[in-house]
């Protein structure tokens, strides 16, 4: 992953037109150690930079009127329980239906059959081609240009950023381009819309999991259903790694 120097402004980043953001979360445990949650996962959102005032605008109108009582960022664990009431969960909802906004995931589970020196590296990876494929779906739809600029900033972790930082390529392969893919991290504090909503996105991979592994594994929650199946390719592009080969 090719550093970007404008990771410790404030919050900030600094993109200019054309450029495709990828924002991304964490949940679970590269150790997969946690019999309760056995997994590891990245999930995110992304769109291009002619759309960020419109969606952040949307999702900080949201929260202002959904959770009055947040004062700062808003934290799935914390504040998206899962007995959160109806009305509040498709508000959290409906302020990510955007046209403009794909969203992705990558999990892997105690069932993968992958060493797990390699849980990190395999996520990595399957984390750069869920990039590619929406890079290539924003081209279908018209909302980004190729070889335009590609970002992905993850939510800081302390635990995982120097993984991230030798684990995630330099490039993505997005039709005929190889694609420069630099990468910054922002800490949760700044309560920076586009992480909230990767946060909501990764946390609900983790429940979808958890569930199936539990209950059902024809069966998703009603979050995943309407963040992923409802919405469908080239918005929407998940995987569970089964296996890992070399």
């Amino acid at each position: 992953m090719r550093q970007n120097g404008n990771q410790s402004m404030g919050g900030q980043l600094i993109i200019q037109p054309n450029t495709l953001v990828f924002y991304v979360d964490e949940s679970g445990d590269e150790q997969l150690n946690n019999q309760h949650h056995p997994i590891f996962a990245f999930g995110g959102v992304a769109t291009v930079t002619e759309h960020h005032i419109p969606i952040a605008r949307a999702w900080q109108e949201m929260k202002a009127a959904t959770f009055p009582q947040v004062v700062g960022s808003l934290h799935a664990q914390r504040h998206i329980r899962d007995r959160l009431a109806e009305r509040r969960r498709l508000a959290l909802l409906a302020s990510m239906a955007h046209q403009q906004l794909a969203r992705f995931g990558t999990v892997i589970t105690s069932s993968t059959i992958v060493p797990l020196d390699k849980v990190v590296p395999v996520a990595c990876r399957t984390l750069a081609n869920r990039f590619a494929n929406v890079a290539e779906g924003m081209i279908q739809l018209n909302l980004w240009q190729a070889p335009g600029r590609v970002v992905a900033v993850f939510e800081h972790s302390s635990r995982l950023a120097q993984q991230i930082e030798q684990n995630l390529p330099d490039a993505i392969k997005v039709g005929e381009h190889l694609v420069p893919l630099e990468g910054c991290f922002m800490p949760k504090s700044v309560a920076n819309p586009f992480l909230e909503m990767a946060d909501f996105v990764a946390s609900t991979i983790g429940k979808n999991v958890k569930y199936q592994l539990e209950c059902d594994r024809t069966e998703c929650t009603d979050n995943f259903q309407a963040l992923f199946r409802k919405v469908g390719p080239p918005l929407a592009n998940y995987i569970e790694v089964t296996a890992a080969v070399g």
